[in-house]
């Protein structure tokens, strides 16, 4: 029995905050803690360059309460089609997954509104793990969060 798997979500945001979206996680990951410091604690470059494949990021958030850490490889951006994928390789997921890749994307939608899209690909390390629901709808949520703190809505 295989144990890859791939998740998707995705959530609407205005279509003026798809751009800053896109920026904040190609470049500028720090930004997320100040829109959605629930989820995300902090966020700091370990290696590299902000903003280029290769660089390394140190993501401390949390999951239900529950303090976790990732250490994260850039694999990819795409400025193009504002995508951003990275992959987990240290911290608290690989104890349950034995890889998982997060990849994010802004779709254009209409003027008005612009859709992100988070794909998981993942192999669990056995039947039991859960599926990653949870930081999936973290990071939905956040996305929701970047919008709202772009367009200046206090929660």
């Amino acid at each position: 029995m295989s144990l890859k798997r791939k998740l998707e979500g995705e959530i609407e945001i205005r279509a003026s905050a798809g751009d800053v979206y896109h920026e904040i996680y190609e470049s500028k990951p720090h930004h997320v803690s100040h829109a959605s410091p629930h989820f995300v604690e902090s966020c700091d470059l370990h290696e590299g360059e902000l903003g280029k494949p290769g660089s390394i990021i140190v993501w401390n958030h949390k999951i239900d309460g529950k303090p976790l850490r990732a250490k994260n490889i850039i694999e990819e951006i795409d400025k193009e089609k504002k995508l951003v994928r990275q992959r987990c390789f240290e911290g608290d997921l690989m104890n349950e997954y034995k890889t998982i890749t997060g990849t994010c994307q802004v779709i254009p939608k209409d003027s008005e509104t612009c859709i992100v899209k988070w794909i998981f690909e993942y192999e669990k390390l056995h039947p039991g793990v859960p599926e990653p629901t949870a930081l999936l709808d973290n990071l939905l949520a956040a996305a929701k969060d970047i919008d709202d703190h772009h367009h200046g809505i206090k929660k």
